[in-house]
């Protein structure tokens, strides 16, 4: 029998594709029929309402066209890893999720196509995300304390990808594609796909298919700090990363049906999957595969009372098996299911917004010996609404969310722990501010109060995590996090550039962090051992290294900083232009709970770049400095600063006028410098890639 919610989804969604249907029909007999609306799609990531990037309250980063072309790597991690604000777990080339002013796991939020992403990727950073960031047409990146339409999960933020295998407005060509290749020196990486669309103005379809395969990666030096070889006694890897080989395909397939005034309705599927080496472990490998069917459908100016109803629904099966050697271990599955019911309501009084639902049902489970959870059934229900007001070059803007979370935890014999039910309320709430200044000059501000619910994995953890070198264990007793955060911000949108300047500050009563203990235990049968040092199994003779006991706690914390990015030109002769590009960001988080350092941090971070252009012709001249982290916890290491000096150079060349060509080199890491993020919890064993080259190529009609 179908839950209450998901049968109330298909509804709707039949509601939708009918009501569409039924408009194209009417389209046939009334010729006259007004043309297709289209409403932007663009930033509806920080609010439904759409607005430019230099005029949202709330901090965004978007990449797209030849901006995310450049930045485009196996993992999404990687490919916003030099965003303002934005760093990653970089668990070798094949699995990093971002992290956003410091925070990351079960504090932001992934997004595809506006729904959740349902994988394991949040409960470890050697997971990788299900998607392809090579499947993907559009980023959209909301920093800080402006997501309260996405709950407590997204208290950091949300990352958006946008595939568009559902069309959201007729396509402007009744064909049209693309396909692409790129070389890379430093793991010998071939990615490569394509997508083609077609139909007219009732109906589009859609096809893609994506693959990558890289070898080892390519390291300027020892794998292995001096710490790290003192404490081992030998020198480790030299020259390239063991392990760190990888091979993943994607492709998808939609279809979308356009009905009147801008009404659509479309359903796709898609698949990922996905084999690695960990990196961590010599042996250890991960296959990873994801199902998703996804639909989504909008009316507009049909439902009294609302300018826009938009419905999204989706359906993930995901699991992966991690194999030491060629005998599976743990595998971890994650299926259930997203929906998102969103209006836009008429505008009421001087007051413009949207209210809706959002609702999930996942189970979790980590099966084997070394499972490390128990399995879990964690069921959501949230409403929230979102409101905005025009006075003169004032914009206000406020939102709130109340949600219902309820998570089930199966016995977990491994462990010797009973069954338990937990349920929380949490609930957010924000506001914002944007004043025009000029016509190109403004600023803005948010301030926000979230909570959200403790995930399965920091109420319930309890054993050994192989792939991460770690024993750790949750907490069952764990309440909501809760925070207040406020951010400011000066932006400015010229011809060539949108510059901001801005500064966050958020405060936790009750942050949820894995942090490390002096405790040590044998892996095999959990027990407290004395130490780090290997102990002798009485029945096999065979040594056993002890894993270092990691508690998931609640502790009084303090996030702060400041992001910047300015763009100003330099030179300018006919078709000529020479400009530069400058950022930096830093973020300071602290245990207010006892003064320490909270781990795994990104540093202060400084870039410039130059940039020249005439006509199709683009180069990119640039380094980022990354300081030294040395603001860290008891019982983790510091971490060296690094300088990445780079350079881009593309060329779009037209093809008479249906179609163009772009071909790009990227050289990174120029230096030859060794390279570890703080934010790594293999940054003393697995340095990011030596010096190295990409070339591509890309063809559009």
């Amino acid at each position: 029998m179908q839950s209450p919610s998901r049968s109330s989804a298909l509804a709707l969604g039949f509601m939708l594709t009918a009501t569409a249907a039924h408009d194209v029909r009417s389209q046939d007999l009334n010729t006259t029929a007004p043309p297709v609306q289209s409403l932007s799609p663009v930033f509806v990531t920080a609010s439904p309402l759409g607005y430019q990037l230099s005029e949202m309250t709330e901090p965004v980063n978007v990449l797209q066209g030849r901006g995310l072309l450049l930045r485009q790597q196996p993992t999404l991690g990687a490919t916003l890893e030099q965003e303002v604000g934005i760093s990653a777990t970089q668990f070798g080339p094949n699995a990093s999720r971002p992290v956003i002013r410091g925070l990351g796991g079960f504090d932001i939020r992934l997004l595809n196509n506006g729904l959740g992403v349902i994988d394991a990727s949040a409960a470890s950073p050697d997971h990788a995300v299900a998607l392809s960031p090579f499947a993907v047409e559009h980023i959209e990146v909301v920093r800080g304390p402006a997501t309260v339409m996405y709950g407590g999960g997204a208290i950091g933020g949300v990352v958006n990808t946008i595939d568009s295998r559902i069309a959201q407005r007729p396509l402007d060509r009744p064909f049209s594609g693309s396909a692409g290749y790129r070389y890379g020196s430093a793991n010998e990486l071939s990615a490569g796909g394509a997508r083609l669309d077609g139909g007219s103005d009732r109906f589009a379809l859609h096809a893609d298919a994506y693959a990558t395969r890289n070898r080892d990666l390519d390291i300027p030096d020892d794998a292995w700090t001096a710490g790290v070889r003192a404490a081992r006694g030998e020198r480790g890897p030299t020259g390239s990363l063991p392990n760190s080989q990888g091979d993943s395909q994607s492709y998808g397939l939609g279809g979308t049906l356009f009905g009147s005034r801008g009404s659509y309705a479309g359903i796709s599927y898609s698949r990922f999957t996905t084999n690695y080496g960990t990196v961590a472990e010599p042996d250890v490998t991960i296959d990873l595969e994801q199902e998703a069917w996804n639909f989504a459908g909008e009316l507009r100016d049909t439902v009294p009372g609302f300018s826009a109803l938009r419905l999204k629904f989706g359906h993930d099966d995901y699991q992966h098996t991690e194999y030491e050697g060629s005998e599976a271990g743990t595998v971890f599955e994650s299926k259930g299911w997203n929906l998102r019911l969103e209006g836009m309501h008429a505008q009421i009084g001087p007051f413009q917004g949207a209210i809706g639902i959002e609702a999930s049902d996942v189970d979790f489970s980590a099966l084997g010996e070394e499972a490390f959870v128990p399995s879990t059934q964690t069921r959501n229900i949230a409403a929230f609404i979102h409101e905005e007001l025009h006075q003169g070059a004032w914009r206000f803007s406020g939102g709130a969310r109340i949600e219902r979370t309820k998570v089930d935890a199966e016995p977990f014999d491994a462990a010797e722990l009973p069954a338990d039910s937990v349920s929380f309320t949490p609930w957010s709430a924000m506001a914002g501010a944007y004043y025009a200044l000029s016509g190109e000059w403004g600023i803005g501000t948010n301030l926000q109060y979230t909570q959200r619910a403790p995930s399965s994995q920091e109420l319930y953890a309890d054993g050994p995590h192989i792939a991460t070198d770690q024993f750790e264990v949750g907490d069952r007793t764990m309440g909501k996090v809760s925070a207040t955060s406020i951010d400011l911000a000066l932006k400015h949108r010229g011809d060539a550039f949108t510059s901001s300047i801005g500064a966050f500050f958020t405060q936790f009563s009750d942050y949820i962090g894995l942090f490390p203990t002096d405790i040590w235990r044998n892996p095999e049968d959990r027990s407290v051992a004395p130490g780090p040092e290997p102990i002798v199994d009485p029945d096999t003779g065979e040594e056993i290294t002890p894993l270092q006991q990691f508690d998931y706690r609640q502790v009084r914390a303090r996030f702060y900083g400041f992001e910047a990015q300015v763009g100003f030109p330099l030179w300018r002769q006919d078709a000529q232009r020479l400009s530069m590009e400058l950022k930096a960001d830093y973020v300071r988080a602290t245990n207010r709970s006892n003064g320490e350092a909270l781990p795994f941090m990104p540093p202060l971070r400084l870039g410039g770049s130059l940039i020249y252009e005439q006509g199709g012709l683009a180069a990119t001249l640039g380094a980022l400095y990354a300081a030294r982290q040395d603001h860290v916890p008891e019982f983790q290491t510091t971490t060296s600063g690094y300088t990445d000096l780079f350079v881009n150079v593309t060329y779009r060349l037209p093809i008479q006028s249906v179609a163009e060509l772009e071909i790009f080199l990227q050289g990174t890491n120029l230096l030859d410098d060794t390279i570890r993020y703080s934010t790594s919890t293999l940054k003393d064993i697995a340095p990011a890639g030596a010096r190295a080259w990409m070339a591509g190529i890309r063809g559009a009609f």
